[in-house]
């Protein structure tokens, strides 16, 4: 009797071990799939293109989204992740409020999924969507909670402590000294891939006799690389047609695929060679058409009384070669509609001493900080022309204190790489000549009090802190020093 209930608890206990097993076993990453789809409503009211009207908090947000995207693609890499700030603009929910809002989003969890809820959650979206991950699950989600000595032992954060941080104003001095080190490694970590890419540059721009070949992407430096050594392969498969149909262009590997209106050949980084190869065979389709772009900008010069027209590219943003040529056409049309207003309001005055720039349809009707006026293509004719007779004066103005700004930008940058002892210093499309001269001049004046030596490194003057996956240091271009 005693030996038949021992058997039935031992089968018993069996059973039990059996149906747990799958649930012991069973594991649930979070994958850099699963961030992208969770991160959907936040890249919806992020996107650069929600803020036409709000050009320089577009830039702010493409140069944040890129160092995202770069951050995002190598966190399952990482053993540890370091801590990253990024500045984003978003609609303010409140009908009160200002219109747009700045959030600062500090990544300083190793754990993927905790990084995109305090992303979801510091710019109040919604996180019930996300699907939960913890590695080996146990049938249960409860996150396991420490004893406070754990968290002193060890020296970590606790996520449960209540006490109030006091917030500590941040210096670019003490900023360099914690990630002066940080930088230096991520370059010689990826000094093998940097090399990789100068090797494939030289070569490709030699044997190709190419102009050029630039990356203007989103994407970081290894996309690079992979985009070279993918064209290199269709290079050596085809190497005659291709010598024929790039010799003395410029390619750039972008976010789109075709023939700029610049005449670049632009090659999206997310297309396979194959339809890379497709477009190469029609380039010379697109020849009548970058013809005929130069005529119709003289027609529309010439209903605007010779004011210039000229062509803007933005970063990581190439206007194909045809899409520029319906913008013409349909503003072409909005003007010949409008001509009685145009001779009325500027009679005979010449007006080639100002700058017109046709942009997209979604695209604000605006006067630039370069003193050029940026006209969408959407917009009737009268606007425009009542837009040039408001604001002409003081575009005049900005043309011509604009050339000095641009002077002494450079001038100020090479004093500050000089003084700093940088090997290359290069600012955020979103940062004026007036702001780039500030911050330069304030490093030159300071570079002494800094605490470290900066001698060989990257700096980007941009609107926040950051170190780059290749080494190079982000820094906003109004800075903090010691004495403010």
């Amino acid at each position: 009797m005693l030996r038949s209930l021992q058997s039935a608890r031992c089968a018993l206990c069996t059973q039990v071990f059996q149906r747990c097993l799958p649930l012991v076993r069973h594991k649930r990453y979070f994958t850099v799939q699963d961030a992208s789809a969770a991160l959907r409503p936040f890249y919806f009211v992020v996107h650069p293109d929600l803020f036409g009207q709000h050009p320089t908090e577009r830039a702010v947000n493409e140069n944040s989204l890129k160092l995202l995207n770069e951050y995002l693609a190598v966190h399952p890499s990482l053993g540890k992740t370091e801590p990253k700030e990024m500045v984003f603009y978003i609609r303010s929910q409140d009908s009160s409020g200002p219109g747009l809002k700045q959030v600062k989003i500090c990544l300083t969890t190793s754990n993927l999924r905790d990084t995109v809820m305090a992303i979801l959650s510091t710019c109040g979206l919604s996180n019930s969507h996300v699907p939960e991950s913890s590695g080996i699950m146990y049938g249960t989600n409860r996150p396991i909670e420490w004893h406070h000595t754990y968290y002193t032992a060890t020296g970590k954060k606790n996520p449960h402590s209540r006490k109030a941080e006091k917030a500590v104003a941040l210096t670019l001095r003490s900023w360099l000294q914690l990630n002066i080190q940080r930088s230096r490694q991520h370059e010689e970590s990826v000094r093998y891939i940097q090399d990789d890419i100068a090797r494939l540059l030289d070569r490709l721009r030699r044997e190709l006799c190419l102009k050029d070949i630039r990356f203007d992407s989103v994407w970081g430096f290894h996309h690079f690389r992979g985009c070279l050594k993918s064209f290199d392969r269709l290079y050596r498969d085809h190497p005659d047609f291709l010598k024929f149909v790039l010799k003395d262009r410029t390619l750039v590997f972008s976010n789109s695929t075709g023939v700029s209106r610049l005449g670049e050949i632009v090659l999206s980084s997310e297309d396979v060679p194959q339809t890379w190869f497709t477009l190469l065979r029609s380039v010379g389709a697109y020849e009548a058409v970058l013809h005929r772009l130069p005529t119709m900008e003289a027609k529309l010069s010439s209903l605007l009384n010779g004011i210039q027209v000229v062509r803007r590219e933005k970063t990581h943003c190439s206007v194909m070669a045809e899409e520029y040529e319906l913008l013409l056409n349909k503003l072409l049309n909005s003007l010949r509609r409008c001509q009685d207003h145009v001779t009325s309001t500027f009679q005979d005055q010449d007006l080639s001493g100002l700058q017109l720039v046709v942009e997209g349809e979604a695209s604000p009707l605006m006067l630039s900080s370069l003193g050029q006026f940026l006209i969408p293509a959407s917009v009737p004719g009268s606007l425009v022309v009542d837009c040039i007779k408001e604001h002409r004066a003081k575009a005049q103005q900005i043309l011509v204190d604009i050339q000095g700004f641009l002077k002494e930008e450079e001038q100020s940058r090479l004093e500050a790489m000089d003084a700093l002892g940088v090997s290359d210093m290069k600012k955020d499309e979103s940062v004026t000549p007036a702001q780039m001269i500030s911050c330069c001049k304030r490093l030159v004046e300071e570079h002494w009090r800094l605490g470290v030596s900066l001698a060989d490194s990257r700096l980007r003057v941009s609107h926040y802190y950051s170190v780059m996956q290749d080494g190079q240091i982000c820094i906003p271009w109004d800075w903090i020093g010691d004495d403010d």
